[in-house]
């Protein structure tokens, strides 16, 4: 297939999209649609609710910390096995079946996404990472050739660990490097301010003050630091909010640049890859 000049699209799905039923159809639908047209697309996926019922059935206790998994060793092999396995390839045969050329993989898989040690101090949540150079020449000679990657977070470090990732920032991370258009996927309406409702529009420091003052709380810190991180590095508009945003649907949160700062090149490109130009 083909690439047009469409806006590469960046798909983070988690939640009720990654289990057989009317979310995960109305996902494949949507994403089929575009690929068709020829859009470029990548799919990150989570799956933290499996992750904890399969550790629970070992006997592993999941402590979070900012919506982020805590991860000893035995809680990595838990995260690769039902990430990495379970759900990467159900997610693959689901999007197959709807027409799409899925390709499985994770961040791994040809340093793909590289990682630096999380928490603070570093090294303080465990095995996981955060995102610090996306292989965007690999990602855009995989999307040259028609194929959808659908990429289970995982990322490996300089000394070749491999670290758990949040989904969010791993599909920040890609939106930036592409300066694509990044989808958020959520069960909830959007982002909810002071007031417990959802806003459609939030800047960059308000997302922050309201991280800061825990207006954000738990899974929504992490998704606003991968947006506000993505804005910074060249994405082109970023969404939070349920699947019908696929499909051209109002609602959901834009996040959107402070008049003030000017966009950035894209930081996490590697090096074998020039800097996109501003659109």
């Amino acid at each position: 297939m083909t690439s047009t000049t469409k806006t590469p699209w960046v798909v983070k799905i988690g939640g009720r999209e990654l289990v057989p039923g009317p979310e995960l159809d109305s996902l494949v639908a949507a994403l089929a649609t575009e690929h068709r047209a020829g859009r470029w697309l990548v799919v990150v996926h989570g799956g933290g609710d499996e992750v904890t019922d399969r550790a629970a059935s070992l006997g592993l206790t999941t402590e979070r910390h900012q919506g982020r998994r805590v991860t000893s060793l035995p809680m990595l092999e838990v995260v690769t096995e039902v990430l990495a396995g379970r759900i990467n390839s159900r997610l693959v045969a689901a999007l197959t079946k709807g027409g799409v050329d899925a390709l499985g993989m994770t961040g791994v898989s040809q340093r793909l996404v590289t990682v630096t040690p999380a928490g603070t101090p570093k090294g303080s949540l465990g095995y996981v990472g955060t995102p610090r150079r996306v292989n965007s020449a690999a990602l855009r000679t995989l999307l040259a050739t028609g194929s959808v990657p659908v990429v289970a977070p995982l990322g490996i470090d300089s000394s070749g660990t491999v670290r758990n990732v949040n989904a969010d920032e791993m599909a920040a991370a890609f939106a930036g490097a592409l300066g694509a258009e990044l989808f958020l996927l959520t069960d909830v309406e959007g982002v909810r301010g002071p007031n417990g409702r959802p806003v459609a529009e939030l800047s960059i420091a308000t997302a922050r003050q309201w991280i800061r003052n825990s207006t954000a709380k738990d899974g929504m810190v992490p998704k606003l630091e991968g947006a506000i991180a993505a804005v910074e590095q060249g994405a082109v508009a970023i969404r939070i909010g349920p699947t019908a945003l696929l499909t051209g649907a109002e609602g959901g949160t834009r996040i959107v640049a402070d008049p003030k700062i000017a966009a950035a090149p894209p930081s996490l490109v590697s090096p074998a890859t020039p800097s996109r130009k501003k659109r």
